[in-house]
């Protein structure tokens, strides 16, 4: 999920925002599906320079298959603004990476997660911005039997946001993604879409 737009914080400038959200995936052939509706949000962002600022989130895997129970990681990224503050229309490019644990039939195992956005937000008024996000992250878990070739999925998407302002210092940020799901646990196939949604408040200071 996205829950900010293309543009960066100010140097120096320190952001805080927490929600909650949920996912539907639909796997597999016969296709089954896997549902977490109550799925924790929560990070930290920076403003490093004037385009530029990093961020570090809560990280959770809600895996898509039956024999995968959700785990807790954290990812950290940075974010690079193309365009003006000014500019009516914004452009920024996040490059992340993170690390977690999931549980695979009762095991912990770990599993990494490099991952990339493209965001384009639109100012709609004062208050209000749109902004959308194209996604691709990969999950490998090469602590599992037969190793990171057996047990990784490759997620890519869209999702589409808004920014409302409900004061200076305070924005409301909800969301919705769709997503497609392509991978393998333990060498078994299970591909199929994913539909996620959310919603965060935000500060900063």
């Amino acid at each position: 999920m996205n829950f900010g737009t293309a543009t960066t914080l100010a140097p120096g400038k320190i952001g805080f925002a927490a929600g909650i959200g949920g996912q539907v995936v639909l796997v597999g052939d016969p296709r089954t599906t896997s549902a977490f509706f109550t799925i924790p949000h929560a990070g930290f962002r920076f403003g490093l320079a004037k385009t530029l600022d990093a961020g570090l989130r809560l990280a959770p895997i809600p895996l898509p298959y039956s024999t995968v129970g959700p785990g807790f990681g954290i990812n950290a990224d940075v974010k690079y603004c193309l365009t003006k503050p000014e500019d009516k229309v914004q452009f920024g490019v996040v490059i992340g990476a993170g690390g977690a644990h999931v549980l695979i039939e009762n095991k912990t195992r770990w599993a990494y997660s490099p991952n990339l956005a493209a965001l384009t937000t639109f100012s709609l008024n004062e208050k209000t911005q749109l902004t959308t996000m194209g996604r691709y992250v990969f999950l490998g878990i090469p602590t599992a039997p037969g190793g990171r070739s057996e047990n990784f999925v490759n997620i890519s998407g869209i999702s589409f946001g808004l920014k409302k302002n409900l004061s200076p210092a305070v924005s409301l940020f909800p969301e919705v993604g769709a997503y497609w799901y392509q991978g393998k646990i333990r060498n078994v196939k299970a591909n199929g879409p994913g539909f996620q949604y959310g919603i965060m408040l935000a500060t900063s200071f």
